[in-house]
């Protein structure tokens, strides 16, 4: 799961102000159209996707709801980061269901790992079963 608040680079403590000036110079700084300096990146990752990461972060933190259910989500899988993990599946392995909006794998136990549509934007990595204690870590694509 990516930490938001990092791509950022801001704290939990942050303002909408200064989420808002921070989320602005990066922008500037990593806007496609600017020349393709590589700004210290990962060799995989170019300033169109770190562009694109950079508004996704701020488009969920900007906005008072979806950053409250980010928050929870962190301090969810901050929870459970240390439970062993039952199974590595793929986010394409999972099936959506478009009238509740969530994405679900089938546990071994009957149940299911229920997946939200927020949890899959914000890359929520470690999700367990909604009736016994075991736990799966999704992959997500490496492009954005």
């Amino acid at each position: 799961m990516e930490n938001l608040y990092d791509i950022l680079q801001s704290n939990p403590g942050a303002t909408v102000e200064e989420l808002k000036k921070a989320y602005t110079q990066l922008i500037l700084k990593y806007h496609p159209d600017k020349t393709p300096q590589k700004h210290n990146l990962p060799a995989s990752q170019t300033n169109t996707e770190k562009f694109i990461q950079v508004d996704r972060a701020w488009k969920i933190l900007s906005d008072p709801e979806l950053r409250a259910q980010f928050d929870a989500k962190w301090y969810e899988r901050s929870l459970v980061q240390d439970l062993p993990i039952q199974e590595t599946v793929h986010i394409k392995d999972f099936d959506f269901d478009s009238c509740e909006n969530v994405y679900t794998y089938p546990c071994r136990c009957g149940s299911c790992y229920v997946l939200s549509e927020l949890e899959s934007q914000v890359r929520f990595d470690i999700v367990c079963c909604e009736t016994c204690s075991l736990t799966v870590q999704v992959i997500y694509e490496e492009k954005l």
